[in-house]
């Protein structure tokens, strides 16, 4: 590769001119002085540590969410006064992820979650042809629930696997996590417990043809300190179907934080008996034995099936595995200068006649014109010659092809200019290693000029590391930095 620094001094003898319309004879003999600094390279090879790539998102993951939201027991109770009602649930789960894609994974994990249902059985209930005890009379047993409220919790551990995507734009910390899949999950503790329980029994005799509401076995009763008013459910392993949509914030090249929304249903139902095996409903206390026993609103035959759910919001920490940097012989160029000069000598005689002395102008071949090309193509690049690198990466985006593309559009109308590849990196990280990634960036579009047609000899490579700062203010700081510059350099005198 050639650079021409210094071009062309002349050094003219004259000889004398005589006048008064005579023939003029005019010798001359011209010197002509040329200094060329020839520029050298040498491909050579070292050993490097060599950093993963910064956007590359393959690799293996460890993913921590935390949510809350709403969930229930998801049944539902026979009757027009009664109702089932959720409350607030919890979710903790931890899993670990593999993206064999820059956008496509697969997840295992562990959660633990549970749910909360308010039941509120209602209505009037009847049990006939029940017996006294005092009287052994025969008599209709009638209950009304005035209020109830029973509190049911179960929590449950499962194992979470699920497809997952991300998608992260180029030049961007932020994007789209989803994830989708299955998650077997196992009873650990179930409890309820009657916090409300407000029931008015009365009696209807049809031998005297009256309701008695006001002896010792009837009355308004409550039920909330019974030794039955605190139970365990039944229910049999679930598997639940589960979904993950939110947004994904890139704190570090490692940490990726997580905010969104979750869901998940059991997809079976979740009682442990079938509704034939269920308990009627009914009351009783240790004065009375004449009514079935109580085992909460779960395990009544007015329940219906049991499908647990819960939704609500969860935030994450998404931490990516990066090697360590390895060891790897790279190539580079070693650059050196030379003078070389030359000498010529010209020898020339003019003739003229002094009284028809004319001037001749000669224009200068391809001067003017050579250097208005020039300078329309530096005009040209420059409006698209600063190409844009990620943070800790020497990968052409497809923005930075596109620039480089034009750039050797460009420089196809002109095969004699030469330009400098000048690479740059902002000031985040050692100054050595800055040295070594802009060179990286500077031979990186330097490669693809030249897969595009352009002669390397045409091309000089230049790299600053993080000494010149961009004097560019619309971008952010830092990110205008992480930059390569290509100048057209100026025409020397012997071109």
């Amino acid at each position: 590769m050639k650079k021409h620094l210094l071009l062309v001094l002349v050094l003219g003898v004259s000889g004398v001119i005589s006048a008064h319309n005579d023939t003029i004879i005019r010798h001359f003999t011209d010197t002509v002085t040329t200094v060329t600094m020839v520029q050298d390279s040498t491909l050579k090879q070292r050993e490097e540590l060599i950093s993963a790539d910064s956007t590359d998102r393959r690799g293996h993951y460890i993913e921590a969410h935390v949510g809350i939201g709403y969930g229930t027991l998801g049944y539902g109770l026979s009757g027009t006064e009664s109702v089932v009602k959720g409350s607030v649930s919890a979710l903790f789960q931890l899993q670990y992820a593999w993206f064999f894609h820059q956008n496509w994974g697969i997840g295992a994990g562990l959660w633990f979650t549970d749910y909360m249902s308010y039941a509120h059985p209602g209505g009037q209930y009847k049990w006939l042809d029940q017996t006294d005890t005092d009287t052994e009379q025969h008599y209709d047993h009638i209950s009304d629930i005035r209020r109830w409220k029973e509190r049911q919790t179960i929590h449950n551990i499962g194992i979470p696997l699920s497809l997952q995507f991300q998608w992260l734009p180029e030049d961007k910390k932020y994007g789209i996590f989803a994830a989708l899949g299955v998650a077997p999950s196992f009873t650990v503790m179930t409890k309820y417990r009657i916090e409300e329980g407000t029931v008015a029994h009365s009696g209807y005799y049809p031998a005297w043809n009256l309701t008695l509401d006001d002896v010792h076995e009837f009355g308004v009763k409550n039920y909330e300190n019974e030794d039955w008013s605190v139970g365990n459910l039944k229910l049999r392993p679930q598997a639940a179907i589960f979904a993950d949509l939110g947004l994904l914030v890139q704190l570090t090249r490692q940490i990726d934080l997580f905010v969104g929304g979750y869901a998940n249903v059991s997809a079976n139902d979740a009682h442990s008996s079938s509704q034939s095996e269920r308990t009627p409903i009914g009351w009783r206390d240790k004065t009375f034995t004449f009514m079935d026993p109580y085992v909460g609103a779960y395990e009544l035959d007015m329940a219906g099936p049991s499908h647990p759910w819960e939704a609500g919001v969860k935030i994450g920490v998404h931490w990516h595995y990066v090697p360590r940097p390895t060891p790897k012989m790279v190539d580079y160029f070693e650059y050196s200068t030379r003078p070389d000069t030359t000498y010529e000598y010209v020898t020339r005689t003019d003739t003229a006649i002094i009284a028809h002395l004319h001037d001749t102008v000669v224009p200068e071949e391809n001067g003017p014109a050579r250097h208005t090309n020039r300078h329309r193509i530096a005009k040209e690049i420059e409006s698209f010659n600063k190409i844009y690198f990620a943070f800790d990466s020497h990968k052409l985006t497809n923005k930075a092809k596109k620039q480089i593309d034009h750039i050797a559009e460009v420089l196809g109308s002109d095969t004699d200019v030469e330009i400098s590849v000048c690479g740059h990196a902002s000031v985040e990280g050692e100054d050595a290693y800055n040295d070594i990634l802009s060179r990286r960036r500077a031979e990186a579009v330097a490669k693809y000029l030249i897969g595009k047609g352009i002669d390397k000899e045409r091309l000089s490579i230049k790299y600053f590391g993080s000494r010149v700062p961009n004097e560019d203010t619309e971008l952010e700081e830092h990110r205008r930095d992480r930059r390569v510059e290509v100048i057209v350099e100026e025409e020397t005198n012997n071109q």
